[in-house]
């Protein structure tokens, strides 16, 4: 706005903006075939008209996640929606006069009220608290201009993110002081709530009348969809495929090859003399716990616990794995054990190396007796156990992180003094107490294993059913044709996905997803084979678990639906309507509870607090047909048969009390409005995203 009073004011502006920018497109000419219109060739989208430029999107990915383990699709997907609402809600501030100054912005990144954006981005995994120390050095670093490059332009991004969610927090707060619920209404929701009533009814289940029983016409769809078009309003255009599944599983010749693979290294495995170095070269597992029976799944556990030290047992399965285990050593694990320590913070390596100098100082401290353990602990602990002399009490097995668990239970001995480093630093731990009740033996092994899996052989050969598939059946006719005269072939329907999506019902999601769902996007025709084998990978096994021959199945375009393109899902729903008028018809005017139960082989149910106010009953779920007409009846009343949306009912009016308690208007609308107030900021967002005028072309990009 301040820009615009400006260009206003001074006309030689608009002069000189528009001769420069008519010399940036010749230049742009000159430099790309393209002209002007290259630009838009990296527009991923538009928000009232403001672009969002591929490049910047791209670029603030990285700065934002780097190196990031999340899923790219869902980080893409809520920087979009960063990059969306910041749009919308600069938009609104900058018509409010709405700003976040300086010391506002020092305040949310380093002061007493912290930023969500910060306590997301700083929070000490362990502690779910803030990490300061961490804060304040970067605080720090930015006043001496000596922080990264890296890091600094990754805190130029989170400075934007911060000052978007301010100046939504500040909108929204606003929003909120205008709700007001006025009196009359919050009196009807205390009568509405208030009035209960219990009720006994009988469920009729729609499949007590058989499929071939009803015919559903067109005209019968028709008249459904004009009754509910809003509920087949679409304010995006979806899709739907149709796929076959190659699923990919081990043979029983690969699984042979494995057993053997591991049963050849068991003479080996028994006769070797350095077992370490043994586990390692045929990368199998071993470490210093000493695990009990329940660290196996299969029976083999009994046989393997009653083996002496040195023994080697194996092959055998355990959770999809082929295992050889040798015995190294047993020892009765205690239940619990009692320890005290003394903690020196340290993350990065060089905090390490000093935490560990200061640790070895103390323990000769504590071992010559110059100074107690007690004393040690409240000088340098650096954990809320250094008020109590480092005392950690009894803990159990596996309460404490790996290798402290590992250090007190299996490898301490009472009273003296050990260091172990752990995620959180440097410890000084002595063992004070153990408790021994089951006695239960432990076992150190060393462990050869090797998942059952398909072998490449066995996966081409998968590979090569599909690549069959594709190039005989080039339709969806074809390919269902095909599946009723063999029965390897199972063609199945997806739930329908817009063009944006990542995720595809049971299919899950990643890359492969994205590209069924970007290909699906691009057909104009419904019935094409997409001439692409798509490969999904076991994450954990590393190899190709399905491969997926995929056509379009579905269009449905946004706006109201048409009769064609929400067929599949008004079928169901007028076929069940259909049998709730046969089962009605049935029931007549037999409203005896018991009689109808016994007809229709169900039982009577009762449901103790149905009002006007419910909206999901326990044991029936949302029939808002059946609580619209109990709330009519009087108490000693039955209803005629109720066509509902899980079947067919008929409901007694067991008791309603008569009198209404007085409402508590203050307490009504402190109650609503917090209610309003947890969901307002999403709500609030979702509406500016729904009268924007919105230009969304991701997935020409990804």
């Amino acid at each position: 706005m301040g820009l615009m009073n400006t260009i206003r004011k001074n006309p030689i502006i608009l002069l000189l903006s528009i001769g420069l920018a008519m010399a940036g497109f010749i230049l742009m000419d000159m430099m790309s075939s393209g002209g002007p219109a290259s630009a838009n060739q990296f527009t991923l989208g538009k928000v009232n008209g403001q672009r969002i430029d591929w490049q910047i999107f791209s670029d603030t990915e990285s700065r934002l996640f780097g190196n990031s383990g999340s899923d790219v699709f869902q980080r893409k997907q809520q920087l979009w929606n960063y990059f969306v609402e910041k749009i919308l809600i600069d938009e609104i501030a900058e018509d409010l006069g709405l700003g976040v100054g300086k010391e506002e912005l020092v305040d949310l990144e380093f002061g007493t009220n912290l930023s969500p954006i910060i306590q997301r981005n700083f929070m000490d995994p362990n502690t779910r608290q803030v990490d300061r120390q961490q804060l304040n050095s970067l605080r720090q670093a930015i006043d001496a201009d000596q922080l990264p490059p890296d890091l600094r332009t990754f805190w130029a991004e989170q400075e934007k993110e911060i000052v978007k969610d301010r100046l939504q927090s500040k909108i929204v707060a606003m929003v909120s002081k205008g709700m007001y619920l006025p009196t009359w209404q919050a009196e009807m929701m205390n009568k509405d709530r208030a009035t209960q009533s219990e009720v006994a009814y009988v469920r009729i289940p729609f499949d007590v009348v058989s499929d071939g029983d009803v015919n559903v016409t067109d005209d019968d769809l028709n008249a459904y969809l004009k009754q509910h078009r809003a509920k087949f309003h679409q304010d995006e255009e979806t899709r739907a495929i149709n796929f076959v599944s190659f699923e990919v599983k081990p043979t029983s010749e690969d699984s042979a090859d494995i057993f053997k693979g591991l049963a050849d290294l068991v003479v080996p495995f028994q006769e070797s003399t350095n077992d370490t170095l043994f586990v390692e070269n045929n990368y199998g597992f071993m470490d210093g716990a000493y695990y009990q029976d329940d660290f196996f799944t299969s029976p083999e556990a009994d046989t393997l616990f009653s083996m002496s030290k040195g023994s080697v047992y194996g092959p055998f399965v355990e959770n999809g794995q082929y295992l050889v285990v040798k015995i190294l050593d047993r020892m009765i694990v205690p239940d619990s054990v009692r320890a005290r320590h003394i903690l020196i913070q340290a993350k990065d390596p060089d905090a390490i190396a000093q935490a560990q100098i200061t640790i070895d100082s103390l323990k000769g401290l504590a071992e010559s007796g110059a100074v107690s353990f007690d004393t040690l602990a409240l000088q340098y602990g650096q954990d809320a156990s250094r008020t109590s002399g480092g005392d950690l009490g009894f803990s159990a097995q596996g309460a404490m992180v790996k290798p402290f668990n590992d250090l007190i239970f299996y490898q301490a001995t009472p009273g003296k003094y050990y260091t172990v480093t752990t995620q959180f630093g440097v410890h000084l731990v002595q063992v004070t107490d153990r408790k021994y009740i089951k006695n239960k033996v432990g076992l150190r092994m060393g462990i050869l294993n090797e998942a059952i899996i398909p072998s490449e052989t066995t996966q081409k050969r998968a590979y090569q059913k599909a690549l069959e598939a594709v190039s005989k059946y080039r339709d969806i006719a074809s390919l269902e044709q095909a599946a009723t005269e063999n029965s390897d072939l199972v063609v199945q329907t997806s739930a329908a996905f817009r063009a944006n999506d990542f995720a595809l019902g049971v299919l899950g999601q990643g890359s492969s997803i994205r590209d069924i769902i970007r290909w699906a996007f691009k057909q104009n025709a419904v019935g094409n084979i997409s001439p692409e084998v798509y490969a999904f990978e076991d994450e954990q096994g590393g190899y190709t678990n399905k491969y997926l021959v995929a056509g379009l199945a579905s269009i449905r375009p946004e706006g109201d639906a048409t009769l064609e393109s929400a067929r599949t899902d008004l079928e169901p729903l007028v076929r069940n309507q259909l049998k709730g008028k046969k089962i009605a018809e049935q029931i007549g005017s037999n409203t005896d509870l018991t009689s109808l139960a016994q007809t229709f082989s169900t039982s009577i149910d009762t449901a103790k607090t149905m009002s006007f106010a419910s909206s999901f009953l326990t044991g029936i779920g949302n029939e808002p047909k059946l609580i619209g007409t109990v709330v009519t009846l009087d108490p000693g009343a039955t209803s005629a048969p109720i066509v509902g949306s899980n079947g067919v009912y008929v409901a007694k009016v067991i008791s309603r009390p008569s009198e209404v308690p007085p409402a508590n208007v203050d307490l009504i609308r402190q109650s609503m409005k917090m209610q309003k107030s947890n969901s307002l900021s999403f709500r609030f967002v979702e509406s500016l995203r729904k009268g924007a005028k919105m230009e969304d072309n991701r997935s020409n990009f990804f």
